[in-house]
């Protein structure tokens, strides 16, 4: 039988992991997010002639 601290780690493990990608995706996101307006407002302003 498992002692405590093993299945403490055991039942963590997959919330930490959880929690690490949702940071990774979120920081992914973020980055494609600014990469992709940088783009709209060049061609924005582009087209407007500024």
């Amino acid at each position: 039988m498992f002692n405590q601290i093993s299945l403490f780690i055991m039942l963590l493990t997959p919330v930490v992991a959880y929690a690490a990608g949702a940071i990774i995706f979120s920081v992914v996101e973020c980055l494609r997010k600014n990469s992709v307006l940088a783009k709209c407002n060049n061609i924005i302003s582009c087209r407007n002639g500024l």
